[in-house]
């Protein structure tokens, strides 16, 4: 299996406004980004909206910014949300694209290998795409197919324009093993029909970690937000952190989720500092869906989610305390109990003892 190696900030956000993307890999650094036949026009991604059965043509450009020659294979490719990190990323040529990816044609050669062994597999998987070879400094222009089928479901679908720059990487073994470095523009499609939006979070858990200072612990969240609907959506994050009764109230605006895609699930997480220990703590969250880019912008949203939950956050430096003073005083108490017992005692033998 080939080593595959997704650079996402690179690849998916783009540079300079977002309209080329960059990888480098040692000496080698390559771009790709929307074009024409003629050169680059500012797109900052592919953004489709077809009916089922059409075809579209259009470029994408791909530059080799490095000094020596390079050559490159630009493919279709899925695209998918990174379930830690919730951002766009492309799926990489050992995963088979089934959408996108699958529908398009980089210079007439083929994104996706044929229903075939695994070991035949192995032998596909290199070759895929368009191969272009390309001199330090030169830029090159690459036309592209994408046949929507008949049967495509309506509403978004995501992928995206690969660059492909195979090296290899040596091991502690002395063995080298091939790398692939990728890097992509995005292809966002919308096929006609019924938009429905949705949006759902699940499996809330909360916890606490308190350290020396009380005053001064750490609250966590964590939850699983899912697109429930057709089309793309952001969604905005907000989480109040409470003790009994209200106590220290407080609400932190979380990063934003941005185009989560049909389907796909982003795990959101979040450390919130310097919440007091209030021996109990109530998380309330509420996620607010966004327009999302490009076509999406314009779509009706999905209703706000919210949900809550609570957990335990145990003053331990204060209990601790409180259980060494309550030591020291029963300790206290015990010896002056036992010495006024033995004064007693005393008293008692001297009152009990015969005259001479």
């Amino acid at each position: 299996m080939l080593s595959v190696v997704l650079l996402v900030v690179a690849s998916f956000a783009g540079v300079g406004g977002g309209s080329q993307a960059f990888a480098d890999a040692a000496d080698v650094t390559f771009g790709v980004q929307p074009s024409t036949a003629t050169g680059p026009d500012g797109r900052e991604r592919f953004d489709f909206n077809v009916a089922p059965s059409t075809v579209i043509s259009d470029w994408v450009a791909v530059t080799n910014s490095s000094t020596s020659e390079i050559t490159v294979r630009l493919v279709g490719e899925d695209a998918t949300t990174d379930y830690g990190s919730g951002e766009f990323t492309l799926v990489g040529t050992d995963v088979p694209s089934t959408d996108i990816g699958a529908w398009t044609s980089v210079n007439g050669e083929a994104s996706t290998c044929p229903d075939i062994t695994a070991d035949q597999a192995q032998a596909c998987l290199p070759t895929l795409g368009a191969a272009v070879r390309l001199q330090p400094g030169e830029q090159a222009n690459v036309p592209f197919t994408l046949t929507v089928p008949a049967d495509a479901t309506p509403g978004d679908h995501a992928g995206g324009i690969a660059a492909i720059y195979t090296t290899t990487q040596p091991g502690s073994d002395g063995i080298s093993t091939p790398v692939e470095v990728h890097v992509g523009t995005r292809v966002y499609l919308r096929v006609d029909g019924p938009v429905s939006p949705g949006m759902t979070m699940s499996g809330l858990v909360s916890g606490y970690d308190g350290g020396w200072n009380p005053f001064d612990g750490t609250a966590r969240v964590s939850f699983d937000l899912a697109n429930a609907g057709n089309s793309r959506v952001s969604a905005a994050t907000s989480v109040v952190v409470k003790g009994p009764f209200g106590l220290g109230r407080h609400e932190w605006q979380l990063a934003d989720t941005k185009n989560l895609m049909p389907g796909k699930t982003a795990h959101i997480t979040a450390d919130l500092e310097g919440v007091p220990a209030w021996l109990l703590l109530f998380a309330d969250v509420t996620v607010t869906p966004l327009a999302a880019d490009g076509t999406a912008a314009s779509d009706p949203l999905p209703d706000a989610v919210t949900a809550s939950t609570m957990t335990w956050a145990v003053p331990w430096t204060i209990l601790g305390a409180i259980v060494v003073v309550a030591g020291v005083v029963l300790l206290v108490r015990w010896r002056r109990r036992e010495r006024r017992l033995l004064d007693e005692a005393l008293a008692a033998a001297q009152t009990q003892q015969p005259a001479n």
